[in-house]
């Protein structure tokens, strides 16, 4: 018998080829336009988040109506004191003795400005745009956008108010080429920003973005624009720019690179198609041949059907297609499923490694963490039940006299409980920045909670403010354990606050505070339940009382020790026992 011009292999194995360049063309097309929609969707969420967040902050100037004339009208006159701090509290002082009932510069309202003297107006004027650049400047650091500036249109160009800034960049008065402080211009022609002619048009925030290419820049540019308002009239507008030009090429990378692995998957497996081909059809229809020609020279008939039965067909080829058919398919779904949970383990370990990064570098992790601080000492530690915990601590200056400490447990554990426990340590910490009492930032808080808990947890917060000077602690307590306390001299002795409601829990919930005095040689330790309800092999608790006496045994010890002592003394309790909450403790002394 002659060999046929064309096998099967090679009449199943043009199409194959032709079918997989078609798939891998149509992947990498259809990811590209997914990959760039969906990223430019992403800088515009981003930016639109940085734009709100930052003409909130703007409109909680009460003075914001006598702000913005003055700075257009006197910035000549003014003086930049970028990050000094020194002159700020300086000016300060000076314009509080000219209002001496004042309480927070964001309360003075334009009436009371509008009352002061020249000087007072001026000093006014120079205190808000220090603390509006540094809300700029710690946003813009925070966020990453290109620009964060502030403005007004008039006569046909773009006035300059506040810009944000990050470290390594200058301003013009300090230098730099492309960041716009206050006074500074640049020509504005209707249609060059439609979104922003809308703005000014109507006085109502557009939700869409603007993207463009900005001139004289190799750079594409997406804008966002948010109104700021001044008893509901457009007094000025925050713009956020961020680029994409990397997107193109991220994209284009990603895209390439997932055609390559699926073309090189697609060949993987047409060599395993082809190589069962041969071997399911046509090996059999070689057998069924040589038997045939085996039968013809021996013409043992019993010896032939034998060998035939082990093809069994009535129709061979239609059989042994469909027995093919049937065993691909059950190989193709094997290492499909094989695949896919192999994949998702990988992907969830490597989510949860990301996830504990992230969550590490947001706790104060560098001791001693103030070393030029020589009136306290301070260290605090966490240790998650899981790969990633919901309890956390932090503490930080609001200025040069007062540390905030907080100590918080949120409810559950794993991925929910972190992410619930970033977004309250962020909260604390910006109503905190604000310079709010104890109270004020827990009910800011969990009002900011409460209005989007449809998870329903909840957070237990104790927070204090020291002042460094005086050793005075104002603090709020929202369900959380009672400090420990140790006097000079003294012993470690449970400080029996007034608690108030968990954060999440209840809307409008009110928060009350208290004071204590921590003299030269006073230690407070702050923890969460996961130290008392440690629990070993024997279902026993650890318990305050073991807690005060491991305290109590080395009181003098300075704040690491302390926390060294505890969690050893933890961790030889409960043994072999899974640790079922995290262990999270913060511990200061007076020197």
């Amino acid at each position: 018998m002659q060999n046929p011009k064309n096998n099967i292999v090679k009449q199943i194995n043009r199409p194959i080829a032709i079918f997989e360049i078609i798939f891998i063309l149509l992947s990498a097309v259809s990811l590209f336009m997914y990959n760039m929609h969906h990223y430019i969707n992403d800088r515009f969420e981003s930016g639109n988040k940085v734009g709100q967040n930052t003409a909130a902050i703007l409109e909680s100037y009460q003075s914001l109506g006598f702000l913005i004339p003055y700075w257009q009208e006197h910035f000549e006159e003014m003086e930049f004191f970028y990050d000094d701090t020194e002159k700020f509290i300086q000016k300060e002082n000076a314009l509080r003795k000219k209002l001496p009932e004042l309480t927070e510069i964001e309360y003075i309202t334009s009436q009371d400005a509008e009352n002061l003297d020249a000087d007072g107006q001026k000093l006014l004027a120079e205190i808000c745009y220090f603390q509006l650049s540094q809300t700029f400047d710690r946003n813009k650091r925070t966020y990453q956008p290109l620009y964060l500036y502030s403005f007004v249109v008039r006569d046909n160009e773009m006035f300059f108010l506040v810009t944000g800034a990050k470290e390594n960049e200058l301003r013009i008065s300090s230098g730099g080429e492309y960041l716009y402080e206050l006074g500074c211009t640049n020509p504005y022609q209707k249609g060059w920003y439609p979104i922003l002619d809308e703005i000014l048009k109507t006085g109502q925030p557009s939700p869409s973005m603007e993207l463009s290419m900005q001139k004289g820049a190799d750079r594409s540019v997406v804008h966002v624009f948010e109104p700021v308002y001044v008893d509901d009239e457009l007094a000025m507008i925050v713009g956020v720019s961020m680029q994409w030009k990397d997107l193109l090429s991220g994209t284009l990378r990603i895209s390439c690179l997932v055609a390559v692995i699926t073309g090189l998957l697609f060949v993987i497996l047409g060599v395993v198609f082809l190589r069962l081909l041969k071997k399911i059809v046509i090996k059999p229809l070689r057998k069924e041949q040589d038997s045939i020609n085996q039968y013809k020279e021996t013409k043992n008939a019993e010896e032939t059907i034998q060998e035939l039965s082990h093809i069994s067909c009535e129709n061979e080829i239609e059989e042994l297609a469909e027995d093919f058919s049937s065993m691909i398919q059950e190989i193709e779904n094997h290492i499909k499923n094989i695949r896919t949970v192999t994949a998702e383990k990988e992907r969830i370990s490597a989510e949860l490694d990301m996830a504990k990064s992230i969550q590490e570098s947001q706790l104060p992790s560098i001791f001693p963490a103030f070393p030029d601080r020589p009136e306290f000492d301070i260290y605090a530690s966490m240790t998650p039940a899981k790969e990633v915990g919901g309890d956390f601590y932090d503490f930080f200056f609001i200025d040069n006299n007062h540390l905030v400490m907080v100590m918080a447990d949120v409810s559950g554990k794993g991925v929910p409980a972190a992410l619930f426990m970033m977004a309250s340590k962020i909260l604390i910490n910006n109503y905190a920045m604000m310079g709010l009492s104890p109270h004020e930032i827990l009910e800011r808080t969990n009002e900011t909670i409460c209005k989007n808990n449809q998870l329903k947890m909840f957070v237990t917060v104790w927070i204090g403010i020291l002042e460094i000077s005086t050793g005075k602690v104002i603090a709020a307590n929202a369900g959380h354990e009672y400090p420990i306390l140790r006097q000079p001299n003294g012993e470690f002795e449970l400080f029996k606050d007034k608690h108030g409601f968990v954060i999440g829990g209840i809307k409008g919930k009110k928060y009350k505070e208290y004071e204590f005095t921590m003299q030269k040689g006073s230690t407070l330790f702050v923890y969460t339940d996961g130290v008392p309800e440690a629990t070993n092999a024997n279902e026993e608790l650890f318990g305050t009382e073991r807690l005060l006496e491991i305290l109590n045994q080395k009181p003098d010890a300075m704040p690491q020790q302390l926390l060294t002592n505890v969690h050893e003394t933890v961790n030889t309790f409960v043994g072999d026992a899974p640790q079922f909450d995290d262990l999270t403790m913060l511990a200061i002394t007076l020197l």
